[in-house]
C-alpha cells in the first residue's frame, strides 16, 4: 500500500508542476494612486484578463516616487508570474536605478495622450495664448503632476525647455490627486492623461488646449498637438504589462496572447477609447527598442533641465 501511494504521488508531481498559468489569483501592482490614468486603464484590462484566465486579478495600488515604489515591489517579488506590473513606460533612470534591471516589459497594451488642460482661472483659449500668458507670468502658474519625474512632470519640463516658459511644478501621489488639485485651483494647468481629464473636458470643467503626443487623438481630432505650435515637441505615454525578471518564457507568451485577446474584442476596445485609451499592441523586440529610445530621449531632457534624478 505504501509503495502504491508513493508511486501515485511521484506520477502526480510533474502534472502539478506543469499546471497551466495562472491557476490561482494574480496580483497586479499599479504604481500610482487610484483614480488616475494608469489605474483606470489597468482596471479595465485586468477585469478582462480575469475573465480570460478564470482567476481573480487583484489590483494593488502602490503609489509614490513617480511609480518607482510599486516597480521596486514587483521587482522584489517571486518570479512565478503571480505578481505583475501595469504601468506607463518608466523612462527616467532615477538614483542610478534602471527598472529594467529587476522587471521585464512583456507586452504593450495601449497608449494615451497627455492633454494640456487649464482651469477657469487661466484666461486663455489656445496654446499660443497660453504660451504668451506663461511668458508674461513666469513661475506664477502652477502645474500639477502625478509625482516627481512621472510622465506629466517630464512633459511639462520639455514644454518649458522648448517653448521658453517657466511653470511651477507641484507634485502629487498620482494623477487622481493632481486632478483634485486643478479643480480646487491649487494648480492651474496639467499635462493630464486623457483617461483622467477627458470626462472633465466634456463636462466643461477643464479647457483642453493641445495634446502632448506626436499625433492627434481620435477622441479629440480637432485638438492640435503641442508640436504644431512648438516644433520638435512630442511626449506620448504608453502602457505595458511587466513581470519580475526571471519569469518563465511560457508565462510571458501566455500574457502576450491574453492581452492580444483582450484587444481583439471590439466591445473592450470601445470601452478603452471612451476612457481616452487607444489600443497599441506590441511585444519584444520592438517594445524593448521603443523603451530604449524613450529612456534616451528623457535622459536628454533631464540633462538639459538639470533635473534632480534622486527626487521623490
Amino acid at each position: 500500500m505504501y509503495r502504491r501511494t508513493l508511486l501515485a504521488a511521484t506520477l502526480a508531481a510533474p502534472a502539478l508542476a506543469q499546471s497551466p498559468w495562472p491557476n490561482r489569483p494574480v496580483r497586479m501592482v499599479i504604481p500610482f494612486a487610484p483614480g488616475g490614468g494608469t489605474d483606470i486603464g489597468g482596471r479595465i484590462l485586468c477585469q478582462r484578463l480575469a475573465e480570460i484566465w478564470g482567476q481573480p486579478v487583484v489590483v494593488e495600488n502602490r503609489g509614490g516616487a513617480g511609480g518607482m515604489i510599486g516597480t521596486r515591489a514587483v521587482g522584489a517579488a517571486a518570479p512565478d508570474g503571480y505578481t505583475l506590473l501595469f504601468n506607463g513606460t518608466l523612462s527616467i533612470l532615477r538614483d542610478g536605478f534602471d527598472p529594467r534591471s529587476v522587471t521585464d516589459h512583456v507586452v504593450r497594451a495601449t497608449i494615451t495622450h497627455n492633454i494640456v488642460v487649464v482651469n477657469e482661472h487661466v484666461p486663455v483659449r489656445s496654446l499660443p495664448e497660453f504660451i504668451t500668458y506663461l511668458k508674461a507670468n513666469p513661475g506664477r502658474v502652477n502645474h500639477g503632476t502625478s509625482g516627481p519625474l512621472a510622465s506629466q512632470h517630464l512633459a511639462a519640463v520639455m514644454f518649458d525647455l522648448l517653448a521658453g516658459t517657466r511653470m511651477e511644478n507641484i507634485h502629487y501621489r498620482g494623477t487622481g490627486p493632481s486632478v483634485a488639485g486643478i479643480l480646487g485651483n491649487e494648480v492651474q494647468v496639467m499635462f493630464g492623461s486623457m483617461s483622467a481629464v477627458l470626462p472633465l473636458i466634456e463636462a466643461g470643467r477643464l479647457r483642453a488646449l493641445a495634446t502632448a503626443s506626436g499625433r492627434r487623438s481620435a477622441m479629440l481630432p480637432n485638438l492640435p498637438t503641442v508640436g504644431e505650435v512648438v516644433p520638435g515637441y512630442a511626449a506620448e505615454l504608453t502602457y505595458s504589462f511587466s513581470t519580475p525578471s526571471g519569469v518563465a518564457e511560457p508565462i510571458k507568451r501566455r500574457l502576450e496572447q491574453s492581452v492580444r485577446q483582450v484587444l481583439d474584442n471590439e466591445v473592450i476596445v470601445g470601452e478603452l477609447r471612451t476612457r481616452g485609451f487607444e489600443p497599441d499592441y506590441d511585444t519584444n523586440p520592438g517594445l524593448a527598442r521603443y523603451i530604449e529610445e524613450d529612456v534616451q530621449r528623457w535622459a536628454d531632457v533631464a540633462r538639459r533641465a538639470n533635473l534632480n534624478l534622486n527626487e521623490g
